[in-house]
């Protein structure tokens, strides 16, 4: 999408086209049944609009500077509709939420509310999708049977009445489901847990909106195609020194791809791993059919080599042991990977429940999209860049993390050589000033597998390295010592 600015339309990064900013009631001032629109467009200091891929929504908020008592005269009721288009200047992409050519959104709140002068206040006016809205006021309760993303869509088209684009990845197998008056985002999360990509060997999906519209997917179909080739990045973040330029051409597609800072939230966090099974777990199944129970471990060393992931080789093939769990001798001869009991899940495998219908294999199932899931959630990295409508949560880019260390004639990029790499997008935060006038956007970045493998260690350099002469006293007789 970088490819695509034009310098003849862009001035600079962090420029941008904002509509006309609308308030429709559900009210008509005059009787004529068209809704009362107010034009609050210069009202606004500030506007946020908000994508992640945790949440099923889109979704943000407004804050206004109101020296005509818009709350009492309008009046606000949280039952207003916000119109507005946000977009980069020469791009198509972008968010519409008109009423013409897109999708307003539903204004649900009023807060901080705070008196700015005797005949002024200010107020942040937060929106969401209209799908949140139905979603809060229905239920789903049919019988589905079939693909699960012919389940979700149903969903979405029938009981959400979404006009919306979706995206679905197709899944394997044919199911039977009977949703006992489920939310439908409730419903969709039942199911994303139980869908298995057709084309990945992979458990679990997800289910988020961005501006393109709906999406069920899984993550390997994030990062490869069908093929299994890894996706392109669709933009190559670094950290620039800026506003050095004396003149000359200017560099836009550098200039939009420069890092204003950035900083590492999370790295790693071995004992919330450990905790959610995400390097090993023991999944006890009961069969209510035949009253059997079975015990399954999960082992992530096994388990990764079976799956695409975010950093291959060229041909796509999975690297050796460049996931977020290196392989070493932790403790007598075992690895992190081989302490299954250290977490437990417990889950039903009833059998022949809907007759010829198929059952996810649960027991397979769980354990791996746990794993796979707090996996991605391991190294998180926020970055700030200039505002960039054509981008999206869901999408592959490339990010060089500075290395801190001396440099040498070796290190040609001078980057960190295991955090450099290819990364999702998992959340994206658009702000716009009007004080400032700039479009700034914050990205929230993830990955699973790092740039470089890490090292073998088949030495146990745990066991017995440490101080074995501890022993055991009694309280009470420390305390007769004493006296």
């Amino acid at each position: 999408m970088y490819n695509s600015l034009d310098p003849l339309v862009l001035d600079k990064a962090g420029t941008y086209n904002l509509s006309q900013v609308n308030l429709i009631s559900y009210q008509s001032a005059d009787g004529s049944g068209n809704p009362t629109r107010l034009n609050i467009t210069t009202l606004i200091t500030e506007l946020n609009i908000f994508e992640h891929l945790e949440k099923n929504t889109l979704s943000g908020d407004i804050t206004i500077v109101d020296a005509t008592n818009i709350v009492e005269n309008l009046p606000l009721t949280g039952f207003e509709r916000l119109e507005l288009k946000l977009e980069t200047p020469g791009l198509q992409k972008g968010y519409d939420f008109s009423v013409e050519t897109g999708h307003p959104m539903f204004i649900y709140n009023i807060e901080n509310r705070v008196e700015a002068n005797p005949r002024a206040q200010v107020y942040t006016l937060k929106f969401c999708s209209m799908e949140t809205v139905k979603n809060a006021q229905r239920r789903v309760k049919n019988a589905f049977a079939g693909t699960i993303d012919e389940m979700v869509l149903q969903i979405l088209r029938n009981d959400l009445n979404t006009k919306k684009n979706i995206i679905v990845e197709e899944t394997k197998g044919t199911h039977k489901y009977v949703i006992p008056r489920l939310r439908p985002f409730d419903a969709i999360k039942l199911l994303k847990n139980e869908a298995r990509a057709k084309k990945f060997n992979n458990a679990g999906f997800l289910f988020y909106e961005n501006s393109v519209g709906f999406n069920f997917r899984s993550y390997e179909s994030l990062f490869c195609k069908e093929n299994g080739s890894p996706r392109k990045e669709m933009a190559y973040y670094t950290p620039k020194i800026k506003n050095v330029r004396s003149g000359g051409n200017k560099n836009l597609i550098s200039d939009f791809q420069s890092v204003q800072s950035y900083r590492i939230i999370s790295q790693f966090n071995t004992l919330k791993n450990l905790h959610l099974g995400t390097y090993a777990s023991r999944m006890v199944s009961h069969n209510a059919f035949d009253k059997t129970f079975t015990e399954t471990d999960f082992d992530f060393h096994k388990d990764y080599v079976n799956h695409k992931h975010l950093e291959m080789d060229s041909n796509g093939d999975v690297k050796d042991n460049n996931g977020i769990l290196p392989y070493f001798n932790f403790e007598s001869g075992k690895a992190f990977s081989d302490f299954a009991e250290g977490t437990i899940h417990y889950q039903t495998s009833t059998s022949k429940i809907h007759n010829d219908y198929e059952l996810a294999p649960r027991k397979d199932m769980d354990s791996q999209r746990i794993s796979q899931k707090s996996a991605i959630g391991s190294l998180v990295i926020e970055l700030t860049i200039p505002g960039f409508t054509g981008i999206n949560v869901g999408e592959v880019i490339k990010f060089d993390v500075p290395s801190y260390s001396k440099a040498t004639k070796d290190d040609v990029k001078d980057v960190d050589r295991f955090l450099s790499g290819r990364y999702i997008i998992s959340g994206i935060r658009h702000h716009i000033s009007s004080l400032t006038k700039k479009h700034t956007t914050l990205l929230e970045i993830v990955k699973e597998s790092y740039n470089q493998s890490f090292a073998e260690e088949n030495i146990d350099l745990f066991t017995n390295n440490e101080d074995d002469k501890g022993d055991n006293y009694l309280q009470y007789d420390i305390d007769k010592a004493l006296l």
